[in-house]
C-alpha cells in the first residue's frame, strides 16, 4: 500500500514544478512584449498574443492539480497552505501574462511615429522592475525565503513612481502635439498594465509569505 504522505509529497512536487513553468512563461512573455515594443516587431506581438492561451491551459490544470490533491489527500496544516497558495499564485501569474498579451495588442495599434518623445526610455525601465519583481517571487517561492518576496514586492513602490512621471510627462507631451495623441494614449495604457503586473506580483509575494508563515500580509 503506497503512503498517503508520499503520495502527497509527489503531487506537491508536480504542482511545484508545474508552477515554476508557469513563471517562466509569463516572464518570457513580459520580456518579449517589451522587446516587440522596442523593435516593433509585430510578428513578435502575434506570437505573445496566440500564445496566452497556453498560459491560460497551464493555469487551469495547476488548479486542477491541486483541487484533486485537496479532494483526494485531505491535506492539513502546511500542506494545505502549500497547495492554496499554489492556486492562487497560478491565477496572478495567469493575469500577468494577459498583460503581456494586451501591451502586444497596444504595439499592433502603434503608428511608426517615434516613442521617445513619448517615455519609451521610462517604458522599459518599468519593464525591468516588473521582470525584476516577478524573477525575485520565483526565487523567493523555490527557496522557501520570505524575506526576499518581501524585498521583490518592495519594488512596486518604484513601479508606480516612474508610472507617476510617466502619466505627467506624456500627458504634457500629448497637449504640446496633438499627432502623438494616438500613441500617446496606447503609451499610457501599456504603462498601466506594467503596473498592475506590479501589483499582482505583489499579491503572489503575499501568498509565497502565507505559505511560508501562515500569515496573511498586506504588503504596500
Amino acid at each position: 500500500m503506497l503512503d498517503p504522505r508520499h503520495i502527497l509529497d509527489v503531487k506537491k512536487q508536480q504542482i511545484d514544478v508545474s508552477l515554476n513553468e508557469l513563471f517562466e512563461d509569463v516572464i518570457s512573455a513580459i520580456r518579449a512584449a517589451a522587446s516587440c515594443l522596442s523593435t516593433r516587431k509585430l510578428d513578435t506581438c502575434q506570437d505573445i498574443i496566440a500564445n496566452d492561451v497556453n498560459i491560460n491551459n497551464k493555469r487551469r490544470l495547476i488548479e486542477q492539480d491541486c483541487l484533486v490533491a485537496i479532494a483526494s489527500q485531505q491535506p492539513v496544516a502546511h500542506d494545505l497552505r502549500d497547495i492554496v497558495a499554489y492556486m492562487r499564485m497560478a491565477g496572478e501569474l495567469e493575469r500577468i501574462g494577459d498583460y503581456a498579451s494586451d501591451i502586444a495588442r497596444s504595439v499592433l495599434e502603434l503608428t511608426d511615429d517615434p516613442l521617445q518623445p513619448l517615455g519609451l526610455d521610462e517604458v522599459m525601465a518599468m519593464t525591468a522592475l516588473c521582470l525584476q519583481m516577478l524573477d525575485g517571487v520565483r526565487q523567493a517561492n523555490a527557496a522557501g525565503d520570505a524575506a526576499q518576496a518581501r524585498t521583490a514586492a518592495g519594488l512596486d513602490d518604484e513601479l508606480d513612481s516612474r508610472l507617476r512621471n510617466l502619466v505627467s510627462s506624456t500627458l504634457d507631451a500629448m497637449r504640446t502635439d496633438a499627432r502623438l495623441v494616438d500613441n500617446g494614449s496606447r503609451i499610457l495604457w501599456i504603462a498601466h498594465n506594467l503596473e498592475r503586473c506590479g501589483d499582482r506580483t505583489t499579491n503572489i509575494a503575499e501568498q509565497v509569505i502565507y505559505r511560508l508563515e501562515g500569515v496573511v500580509e498586506e504588503l504596500d
